[in-house]
């Protein structure tokens, strides 16, 4: 008996236009200062980074037992392995219990055992301490009570891996912070499509200043010629959801334009050309369209990533935020299966430029944010729905976690772990808060 074969994912085409949205009245972005003030920076790392869902990377990167990648996310450095024990994927602190120097100091590797390098603590795959050296007599300790710090974790039915910092007792579920994105992504195949690259950019500019860009392509048209040539823009369409936004837009099925001029060679073997327009002296050529044949399946995932999934190739987006001022992009690129070399490198051109253009207006627009001058500014109520979307949920997150730190007198760190155990450094903890509150009162108060 023949087995029966699932049929492949379709991708949806946008949803048609609601006559009510012409009705939607318009509204402001938050202050400028939000994107430059060290300050706020600090408080949205509290508020927002320490107790969101964020998104990491892909289960297929993980082969066997033991392999790890480590990672950083505003300040904070992590790692993720495959458990030896049951298989899963588990994520940890990267600090020893020690004396907190980091446990793993590779980008990634494989190992079910895992060596501090300063005293020769190790732990296994599951964060367990199964070693600490010259500690078998001494009294009070214990090694089940030094085991790694763990984070939270999340693996998507379609191996999308999620980790949450926060410690606090009320950590809304995956399965509610982001309600319903499990059915979205069940579009996409993404066992069809195997790890080929990642790379990064280290941009001068606020984390809000990428997401503005990304979460609407208002800009589109304007900014990215290849992208409008591949896509039908009057098309386009965000549609907020619970904690994220999907972005819907029509392929275009026929061949694409292409100029050819005289740039140099790599560029000419590229798809730089793809969307230019045409000079005197180039020629234009019909391609086959270098975003697929489907449409597209583009996620913001708030606050900081995006995945986008196209018919030749995925890439995941992590916005890794440095200071106020300073973003760092991480780009990974899963191209499917069997897909030719030429074929991978013309989407990595395709994908390349369009993330260029993007950085370039980042850097730019916050030259200007830096001067002071520029305040707030008027948005599209439609066409710039998912910036409003996203930004009301950075004003909201905020300011509830403001209130608490002045209800409580202190700053409100959800994702430390280290409390004091003991009564001597109680005390002393309680030295070093009535410091940070008394610091507090004599500082200018955030002006909401």
């Amino acid at each position: 008996m023949a087995t029966a074969v699932a049929p492949a994912p379709v991708i949806s085409a946008p949803p048609k236009d609601n006559p009510e949205d012409k009705l939607l009245p318009g509204e402001h972005t938050l202050p400028a200062s939000w994107w430059t003030s060290e300050k706020v920076f600090e408080l949205e790392k509290r508020s927002i980074f320490n107790k969101s869902w964020m998104f990491c990377t892909h289960s297929s990167r993980f082969a066997k037992a033991g392999d790890y990648f480590s990672y950083t996310v505003c300040g904070i450095n992590f790692f993720i392995i495959k458990s030896k024990v049951d298989g899963q994927l588990k994520a940890f602190h990267n600090v020893c219990r020690h004396r907190a120097f980091p446990v793993v100091r590779k980008e990634q590797g494989s190992s079910t055992i895992l060596g501090c390098k300063y005293h020769g603590w190790s732990y296994n795959s599951d964060g367990v301490l199964t070693k600490a050296p010259q500690f078998e007599q001494v009294e009070g300790f214990k090694k089940e009570e030094n085991s790694l710090f763990p984070i939270k974790t999340h693996t998507t039915d379609q191996g999308l891996v999620f980790v949450n910092f926060s410690q606090e007792e009320d950590v809304i579920p995956f399965s509610t912070w982001f309600q319903g994105i499990e059915k979205d992504f069940s579009e996409y195949d993404f066992d069809d499509y195997e790890y080929n690259m990642s790379y990064e950019l280290n941009g001068k500019f606020n984390w809000k200043t990428l997401m503005d860009g990304y979460q609407e392509c208002y800009h589109c048209p304007t900014a990215h010629p290849g992208l409008s040539n591949a896509f039908k823009m009057e098309t386009y369409k965000v549609v907020p959801k619970t904690r994220y936004c999907r972005h819907y837009a029509e392929v275009v099925q026929e061949d694409v334009e292409f100029v050819k001029d005289d740039a140099d060679a790599d560029e000419e073997s590229s798809w730089f050309g793809f969307g230019k327009k045409k000079e005197s002296n180039a020629k234009v050529e019909k391609i086959a369209n270098p975003g697929g044949e489907s449409n597209g399946l583009w996620m913001y995932l708030f606050p900081t990533n995006g995945i986008n999934c196209y018919s030749p190739a995925y890439y995941t987006l992590r916005v890794l935020p440095i200071s106020a001022t300073e973003t760092l992009l991480h780009y990974d690129v899963y191209t499917k299966k069997g897909l030719s070399e030429e074929k991978q490198k013309e989407f990595i051109d395709f994908l390349q430029l369009i993330e260029l253009e993007d950085f370039n207006l980042c850097e730019q627009t916050q030259k200007n944010l830096n001067q002071g001058v520029y305040g707030t500014g008027f948005l599209h109520p439609t066409k710039e729905r998912g910036v409003l979307f996203y930004q009301g949920l950075v004003r909201d997150m905020v300011k509830e976690h403001f209130a608490a730190e002045q209800k409580a007198g202190k700053q409100i760190n959800p994702a430390f772990v280290g409390n004091a155990t003991t009564e001597s450094a109680l005390e002393l903890e309680e030295i070093c808060n009535k410091l940070d509150c008394s610091t507090e009162k004599t500082e200018q108060k955030l002006d909401w």
